[in-house]
């Protein structure tokens, strides 16, 4: 009784936390803005576009959060932002109850109200959902789908794998990146038996797969008709291709636009005086690679610019990855998370997840598998592509159930009462 009192006022806090800054709203940044314009204009009839002043176009945004955005604002009679951020607010809120059900099945009770306690508080996570961001639904999605695969565990019953599968494909339409991290996610569904039970283990992620595809490939038929080739969700990936793999930028995707026009002085007399990092990249990408659309050319110009690095200067290029890890994981977004007490807490959460993980595969559980090729993919696109603890946001649910599972471990006391 006394943890169930415990778990709803965790539940209240969180959530009360998360409505109390999408009521009164942040000053939104760059791609904030640009999915509420995104939403706006769908809501409008417009369709999904940018407008014509835009920088980029509106296919290098994912379509996830502006298409439900839309929806809220359809249900609500017009773009009303707020009422969209009180909606998203209480979707968000589901991953502090996702982190605490997924830490109590790893470790019981108080490792999730450990991982719940610390979902609830995160500041990053709070001040997300104060604008219209991905990261707050991405992580909701993730751990849902995280938890739908472990009660789908629980049963032999193949039909249970198609939530999992439907939660990721929403996931994958909100945070593209999950669409690749979706199937090695699938591997380890198909291998989670061993080869005595191959057979429903291959038909369980054929369905989790299947269920990704119902959910994205209505977009994707939508993106050919509308971009006249084969886009899955989103436009874009040549540029964080190119932007993460430039290597005079350490790794730090703020600089790449500076570092570029020091090595191309004479893009600046085709750009405003305070050119964007797309308008940048996109008057680069014409210069080198005039017959091919942005997008492809500078998909092209980072795939050789990672090989050179990677077989000229393999040294330098293992640096430059350091770098960028400690850019996703060293500590939180947003400014608040570099203040003292919030590193060593965003610290304390990184190195208590890395003991429960370990402690997991120490037990050889197949949660360990699972949560550690997640936490492994997600890093592995940020090392690749652009580098931001936006990225580990996302993930932040299931390191901290993880972490709650190491407290736990960690304690012996805390362990007794556990089984008791």
């Amino acid at each position: 009784m006394k943890k169930t009192i415990v778990l709803a006022a965790i539940l209240l806090l969180g959530t009360g936390l998360r409505v109390d800054n999408a009521w009164e709203g942040r000053a939104p940044v760059y791609d904030a803005t640009a999915y509420a314009r995104i939403a706006a204009n769908l809501e409008r009839g417009e369709g999904f576009t940018l407008g014509a002043e835009a920088t980029q176009p509106a296919s290098n945004y994912s379509p996830g959060l502006p298409l439900l955005a839309a929806g809220l604002y359809g249900l609500s009679g017009g773009v009303h932002e707020r009422f969209a951020r009180v909606a998203l607010a209480l979707i968000g809120a589901l991953s502090i109850l996702f982190a605490y059900l997924i830490g109590r099945r790893l470790a019981g009770p108080w490792a999730g109200l450990i991982g719940a306690a610390a979902v609830a508080i995160y500041p990053a996570l709070l001040e997300y959902q104060g604008m219209l961001m991905s990261e707050p639904l991405a992580a909701a999605l993730l751990s849902g789908a995280v938890l739908a695969m472990l009660w789908a565990d629980d049963a032999d019953r193949a039909a249970r794998w198609l939530l999992p599968g439907l939660l990721l494909g929403a996931l994958a339409l909100t945070r593209p990146e999950y669409l690749a991290i979706s199937l090695p996610i699938a591997v380890v569904v198909f291998a989670r038996r061993g080869r005595q039970r191959w057979r429903p283990g291959l038909a369980q992620a054929a369905i989790v797969l299947l269920g990704l595809a119902l959910v994205v490939a209505p977009w994707t038929i939508r993106n050919a008709v509308a971009l006249d080739r084969f886009v899955p969700v989103s436009t874009g990936g040549g540029q964080v291709l190119f932007a993460g793999s430039y290597m005079p930028s350490g790794g730090d995707p703020e600089r790449v636009g500076e570092e570029v026009l020091a090595r191309h002085p004479e893009l600046r007399a085709q750009l405003p005086a305070r050119p964007r990092l797309e308008q940048i990249l996109a008057a680069l990408a014409a210069r080198r690679y005039p017959h091919l659309a942005t997008d492809a050319a500078l998909a092209r110009m980072g795939r050789e610019r990672l090989w050179d690095d990677v077989s000229e200067r393999p040294l330098e290029y293992l640096g430059f990855l350091a770098d960028k890890l400690w850019l996703i994981w060293g500590h939180g977004p947003r400014d608040v998370m570099r203040e003292p007490g919030w590193a060593l807490f965003h610290w304390a959460l990184l190195a208590l997840g890395l003991v429960g993980l370990a402690a997991l595969a120490w037990r050889r559980r197949w949660e360990a598998l699972l949560l550690g090729t997640v936490l492994l993919s997600a890093t592995a696109i940020g090392a690749l592509l652009v580098a931001s603890p936006r990225r580990a946001l996302v993930a932040i649910p299931l390191l901290a159930a993880l972490a709650g599972a190491g407290g736990v471990w960690l304690s012996p006391g805390t362990r007794r009462r556990t089984s008791a």
